[in-house]
């Protein structure tokens, strides 16, 4: 047993996807499954269970996942105590935000804060989608993130910070044949017949189930395609193929050659860690960004 075929089981157990671990981590799906046959072997038993094109962790699978959930986040704890005690512990921090929002106004007074307590340290920045930032989390690859509260509730191993709610909006082509009717004119009921587009790496049943239910009370279930990511979706409505629901602090909305109106919907934002991770400069970035969210609520 060795931390790749941890790493790899995480991920793939967080997913619930080899093609999706596949691209995240950029290695062939052959060589994940060749890693998890290994480990597999190695504990003599069944991880996952594949059928019908799904896969899911199995009873023993479960087991394994808990325990190597808490293991990972013990040992980063221990060598974090460890490194502060050696004066290796540089404050390097990683922080994690959903693929496609606007930070232009929270990473400036972000990065700010927290090099005023920690002059030598360095921020590292990641962008990806939910299912991204919750393996980032249990792998070790991401410290802190902030995300949407929906996609990491179910994680025992998490502590959340509920830090805003963010309004939800549409958003379509700019040769879409409503784009020159005004936005207080048009409710989400004029678009029924558009084709919705959404990111794959998404895709489950909680998803699927939320693009339904900010369309219902407009009288109407939509029709839904499944991309790549966040970037393919965006490409698509520019290029009137479809619309897409997002939060209101997608940068996409300002794009000239997009619209966008608003809805009665909602979702919650937190800030996410690792409950074991409550080392010093974690739970300062904690903080600091909780500060910020307050500050830019409704800008």
């Amino acid at each position: 047993m060795n931390d790749l075929q941890i790493d790899y089981f995480m991920a793939v157990a967080t997913n619930l996807s080899f093609t999706k671990t596949s691209e995240e981590l950029f290695v062939s799906q052959p060589a994940i499954s060749r890693q998890i046959s290994q480990l597999e072997k190695e504990l003599g038993c069944k991880l996952f269970r594949r059928n019908n094109q799904r896969t899911e962790l199995t009873e023993e699978g479960r087991l394994y996942f808990d325990l190597f959930s808490k293991f990972k986040a013990e040992f980063i704890n221990t060598k974090m105590k460890a490194d502060s005690i050696t004066g290796k512990n540089k404050a390097v921090i990683r922080v994690g935000f959903l693929e496609g929002w606007d930070l232009f106004n929270m990473i400036p007074p972000m990065m700010e804060r927290y090099n005023a307590v920690y002059p030598d340290s360095e921020v590292v920045i990641n962008c990806c989608g939910v299912k991204e930032l919750a393996t980032s989390l249990l792998t070790d690859s991401l410290d802190i993130v902030v995300t949407m509260e929906n996609s990491v509730r179910m994680y025992s191993e998490f502590e959340m910070s509920k830090a805003a709610n963010v309004g939800k909006i549409l958003i379509f082509s700019a040769n879409h044949p409503l784009a020159a009717k005004p936005a207080d004119e048009l409710s989400l009921r004029d678009f029924k017949d558009d084709l919705f587009i959404a990111p794959w790496e998404i895709v489950d049943k909680l998803i699927v189930e939320a693009i339904s239910n900010y369309t219902r009370p407009y009288g109407f279930i939509p029709k839904v395609r499944f991309v790549k990511n966040h970037e393919s979706t965006i490409t698509c409505v520019r290029n009137n193929m479809g619309v897409m629901i997002a939060d209101e602090w997608v940068w996409a909305k300002g794009a000239d050659d997009l619209k966008w109106i608003p809805f009665n919907s909602s979702d919650s934002i937190a800030i996410t860690r690792l409950k074991s991770k409550d080392n010093e400069n974690v739970l300062l970035m904690e903080k600091i960004l909780k500060e910020i969210i307050a500050e830019n609520s409704g800008k």
